[in-house]
């Protein structure tokens, strides 16, 4: 089961032979998920609250009873089929692969893209028309390829409607907890993302460079006042960045770059110790300079001051001034 941080419990073991029948109660709908032990049975997921009278499943993982877990397994078979068409589609283009002709190569993607917008607006309708069915939470999951379903930036309003109406409806539900929860992480991205691309076109030649405080790789706080670069060179990069490092590292073996300032996008969730390899790229790269950093990663306000879209990115600062912002070396002009 899921808890309100997302996160998930075994609440018990159960030994299932064909046609037991068992009994599960809560006070409130939750979703519940029976995942087999052994054997080659589907995970089988099911939605129980104080309403629910009787569920049957079947053998393939199937589930039915009410509106809530008709829609369960309506999207189930649903995954079930398009896996099913992508492997027909596949083993179609097979027969391609020692053609001269591929004329039917442009009528298979159609076929692909329109099965996928229609399986598309059908999780879309649902979670529209019926936002406080708890059976949509499996929404989030879908995917098509690798790519989800449901996109926040585009189903933004339609999910945080769902989240309301769920709210409304089931207040002390985990799985309704949860879901808030993901509303409320990408809601926060999706606010980030607006400010880094108001950013983006604001910090270009002609604007100030802003005002910025980070830190040294000693822990050292240092102020970077509005207005106070003069004849400055900026270059924002990452040690996990390789094109950055590769460029820094060849640029800084025959060029002086001492009086340089280099802003790192360290802190990467992934990173183990981000100031131990932010400095460890420094000293191996013998990139002299000041380095500055707030450790922030993706969410680092050198992202949201600046709006970077891409590393690595220079900045050329005049007397407090932007004159150049490129993502080359070969474009900066010193």
């Amino acid at each position: 089961m899921r808890q309100p941080d997302g996160t998930f419990n075994t609440v018990d073991t159960l030994g299932i032979s064909g046609n037991d029948v068992f009994e599960i109660a809560f006070d409130t709908l939750r979703m519940i998920s029976f995942i087999p032990l052994e054997g080659e049975l589907p995970v089988v997921h099911a939605i129980v609250g104080p309403q629910t009278k009787h569920l049957h499943i079947n053998r393939q993982g199937y589930i039915r009873g009410d509106r809530e877990n008709n829609w369960l397994a309506t999207q189930r078979k649903m995954q079930l089929d398009l896996l099913r068409f992508i492997d027909s589609l596949d083993v179609i283009k097979e027969t391609y692969i020692d053609s001269s002709t591929f004329n039917g190569l442009k009528a298979l993607d159609s076929a692909f893209f329109t099965y996928a917008d229609v399986y598309r607006g059908r999780i879309v309708d649902s979670i529209m028309k019926a936002p406080a069915l708890l059976s949509n939470l499996m929404a989030i999951y879908h995917r098509i390829g690798n790519k989800p379903v449901i996109d926040y930036m585009v189903d933004r309003d339609a999910l945080s409607n769902m989240a309301d109406a769920l709210d409304s409806a089931y207040a002390g539900s985990a799985d309704v907890a949860a879901f808030r929860l993901w509303v409320n992480e990408f809601e926060e991205t999706y606010q980030f993302t607006l400010i880094v691309e108001e950013a983006a076109e604001k910090f270009i030649p002609g604007h100030p460079f802003p005002e910025l405080t980070l830190e040294t790789p000693q822990g050292a706080l240092t102020n970077i006042p509005k207005m106070s670069l003069d004849n400055q060179v900026i270059a924002i990069w990452a040690s996990w960045c390789a094109p950055c490092r590769t460029e820094l590292k060849g640029y800084a073996k025959s060029n002086d770059i001492n009086n340089w300032m280099f802003l790192s996008l360290d802190g990467l969730p992934q990173q183990r110790s981000p100031l131990g390899e932010w400095y460890e790229a420094i000293v191996v790269d013998e990139l002299k300079g000041t380095h500055l950093s707030d450790l922030g990663g993706s969410r680092s306000i050198i992202i949201q001051s600046l709006g970077l879209r891409e590393l690595p990115v220079y900045f050329k600062v005049i007397d407090g001034i932007i004159t150049q912002r490129v993502t080359s070396l070969k474009e900066l002009k010193l």
